[in-house]
């Protein structure tokens, strides 16, 4: 019985390094082919905006948008500023400086209706971190160019912050329920991420990123996850045959 009992445990210790094997060539694989797909989906955000920078602007209004027709393309928007409601996302950098990205909605024109414009990016006080730099608004009729987003980015938070108060303009992420919840206005289901100056004046920065620009990044990091598995391959069948030789040695 002992020895049978040593047999089993014998033959259980030379699966293990076989499953071990199989495991990390399996996940390794599994993200390899991850990779391959973020690289395609950054391929389409290349081909998307391309395709965009080539149509006119299509014209928004009060009727309602389909969000996910729209993401990636270019509109333009004609109303009015409503700047009580400016709203300052915070911890957003640009070229390693601190800052803020800067949201007002615009009042679509002839309507009660209103588009969520992210405006640009402007640099916060190194000396009082919660101070708000003021934003000039041009009053009377506007139109703001830009690119239709359906997502917004959001950075990482440790723990779900409250809802902003009446108050509150200083926001760690942009959501567009909450921002209709908090303001009370009627909103389009899409941002429009503003790409023409309306007033020079307003000091925000809009080097807004690329779309699809890390392409060669999730391939060298595919090439990465296949090198291990491929590695791990070679090594595990290396074990095997050395371990096959001793046992028909030993034999």
């Amino acid at each position: 019985m002992k020895k049978t009992d040593s047999n089993r445990a014998s033959g259980m210790r030379r699966w293990v390094p076989t499953i071990a094997a199989l495991a990390v060539i399996m996940l390794t694989v599994s993200l390899g082919n991850w990779q391959l797909r973020r690289a395609d989906e950054k391929r389409d955000l290349q081909a998307r905006a391309q395709a965009a920078a080539r149509q006119a602007p299509a014209q928004v209004s009060a009727a309602p948008l389909d969000a996910a027709a729209l993401d990636g393309l270019r509109a333009v928007v004609r109303g009015e500023w409503v700047p009580e409601y400016t709203v300052y996302i915070d911890n957003r950098t640009h070229k390693g400086v601190a800052g803020f990205h800067v949201a007002t909605p615009v009042k679509i024109q002839g309507s009660s209706t209103h588009l969520l414009v992210l405006r640009g990016w402007i640099a916060r006080n190194p000396y009082e971190r919660s101070a708000l730099p003021p934003i000039p608004n041009q009053a009377g009729m506007i139109a703001v160019e830009g690119v239709v987003l359906a997502r917004i980015d959001k950075v990482l938070e440790l723990k779900k912050a409250p809802a902003p108060g009446p108050g509150d303009r200083l926001w760690q992420n942009l959501d567009l329920q909450q921002f209709s919840r908090w303001s009370g206005l009627s909103l389009q289901p899409v941002l429009l991420r503003q790409v023409v100056a309306v007033d020079t004046t307003d000091s925000l920065v809009r080097d807004w990123p690329v779309p699809g620009k890390d392409v060669d990044k999730h391939l060298g990091y595919a090439f990465q996850w296949f090198g291990i598995a491929l590695a791990t391959a070679i090594f595990w069948i290396s074990v095997s045959m050395i371990r096959s030789m001793k046992e028909r040695r030993h034999a």
